[in-house]
């Protein structure tokens, strides 16, 4: 179900990448979880509220935005890179795992479980596949 909505959201736009937990269970770095978000990854500058065409409520400034049952957080890098995971014949655009990685090492991201988690899942298979 999570992928159908992604497929959706990459045709729309195609030049937002699909990032965090869901890039790496979807290249098979960590185990399946159910996400508790999509991580959205722009290489442009763009409000969360235009990528999804909603008008902005008035003074709110946001890069959450809940659609189609998910909710979508919104990262701005202008280095953005990409992999295509090929899924039923369509592409997805996700940040590649090594870059999912140097974000989640980041000090904020360290102290949280799933982020820890997923730390030590990929540091498994970069030990395991050296």
């Amino acid at each position: 179900m999570m992928e159908y909505a992604l497929l959706e959201f990459q045709q729309q736009h195609p030049d937002i990448y699909i990032g965090g937990s869901v890039a790496l269970i979807l290249q098979g770095v960590i185990p399946y979880r159910v996400p508790k978000d999509i991580d959205i990854i722009s290489p442009k500058r763009i409000h969360i509220y235009e990528i999804f065409g909603v008008n902005k409520p008035h003074h709110r400034i946001s890069k959450r935005y809940r659609h189609s049952g998910f909710l979508f957080d919104l990262f701005i890098n202008p280095n953005a890179q990409y992999v295509e995971y090929i899924y039923n014949g369509c592409a997805l655009k996700l940040s590649p795992a090594d870059e999912v990685y140097q974000w989640k090492l980041k000090d904020q991201n360290v102290n949280i479980e799933k982020h820890a988690n997923d730390l030590k899942h990929y540091e498994k298979i970069k030990r395991d596949c050296s």
